[in-house]
């Protein structure tokens, strides 16, 4: 498989980067960034991966953007892959 970046931005900072998937999640779950508990941390910080991985909805968008992934991966002009999350 090629190899994938992960690109995380925030949409009222900047444009959105160029990236073969762009993924707008402002809507589909909370901002970790938003509970104080969790504002001072990243996603190095095991509270914060068990507080998007516990999202409703958030398994099923990770499968499908794993599939999308790889179908950039396996096309013609495989090479590596942009995924930008904001």
């Amino acid at each position: 498989m090629s190899t994938v970046e992960i690109v995380s931005f925030g949409y009222l900072h900047n444009a959105p980067p160029t990236a073969h998937l762009t993924i707008d999640l402002r809507h589909h779950f909370r901002d970790p960034h938003v509970s104080p508990e969790l504002r001072y941390m990243t996603a190095a910080d095991a509270p914060v991966r068990d507080a998007v991985l516990n999202t409703p909805g958030i398994t099923g968008l990770v499968d499908a953007t794993a599939t999308a992934v790889a179908a950039f991966a396996s096309g013609p002009s495989a090479g590596p892959v942009t995924v930008a999350d904001g």
